[in-house]
């Protein structure tokens, strides 16, 4: 993945993970873990966190992403959540990868 795609995946998956109101610390340790596995720097980390918000369009991060992005984008949701308060903003994301 290239750096504005890394950095979309994070906001993407923060962007679903806080639509309950907070990002839990097991949330963020996923998190975390999500940016090590992509092997972010530490200036990519704060700008992907900068970039979380409940109101950003989603849908547009989403069409930011390349085929390979998106590709695993779709597994990583299926890990990221566990249902509740997140499963709307969800759905936007699957209807937006579709």
């Amino acid at each position: 993945m290239q750096p504005n795609e890394r950095k979309l995946y994070v906001q993407i998956l923060g962007q679903v993970l806080i639509a309950d109101g907070a990002l839990s610390d097991a949330e963020r340790t996923y998190l975390d873990g999500v940016m090590d596995a992509l092997q972010m720097s530490a200036d990519e980390r704060r700008a992907a966190f900068a970039g979380i918000s409940v109101d950003s369009p989603i849908e547009e991060r989403v069409a930011g992403l390349g085929a390979s992005a998106r590709d695993r984008l779709r597994g990583e949701l299926a890990r990221a959540v566990d249902g509740g308060d997140e499963t709307a903003i969800l759905e936007r994301v699957r209807a937006a990868l579709a």
